[in-house]
């Protein structure tokens, strides 16, 4: 009889509290949160700027082709088309590089392609052109 006493009494299994785990996952998802803050906060001074510059650029090739019985060039150097009769200078992007520009019948194409200069990325990496909701002056 003893030996069936001690096998049905097993043993208890050991609750732990999960505030702990809950805890650290709440902390880390603050860590990301703010990260995150911090990268998006610098990403729309950039795109802001970037399209204040195509704002510029835009008003600037208006004044050309009005100037040159409605026609732009197909693509070539801003500075050789707009400085100085339109412009004084033609603004670089924020890493310091001239925007990419080109243009056809449906309309012009000024680009940026962020901090490493190729297409595609996000953040500081992301592509910017006067086609992604902002103001367009020409079309």
């Amino acid at each position: 009889m003893a030996a069936n006493s001690a096998s049905s009494a097993a043993p208890e299994k050991s609750r732990r509290s999960p505030l702990p785990w809950v805890a650290v996952v709440f902390a880390v998802a603050l860590v990301v949160a703010l990260v995150l803050t911090a990268f998006r906060r610098r990403d729309p001074e950039q795109a802001q700027r970037i399209h204040a510059d195509f704002t510029l650029i835009l008003d600037a090739l208006e004044r050309y082709r009005a100037d040159h019985e409605g026609k732009l060039p197909e693509e070539g150097n801003l500075d050789e088309m707009l400085v100085p009769r339109y412009l004084h200078a033609v603004p670089l992007d924020p890493w310091g590089r001239p925007y990419h520009y080109a243009s056809s019948d449906q309309g012009v194409f000024l680009s940026s392609f962020g901090r490493e200069n190729q297409r595609g990325g996000t953040g500081d990496n992301q592509d910017h052109t006067n086609h992604d909701g902002h103001q367009q002056l020409l079309r």
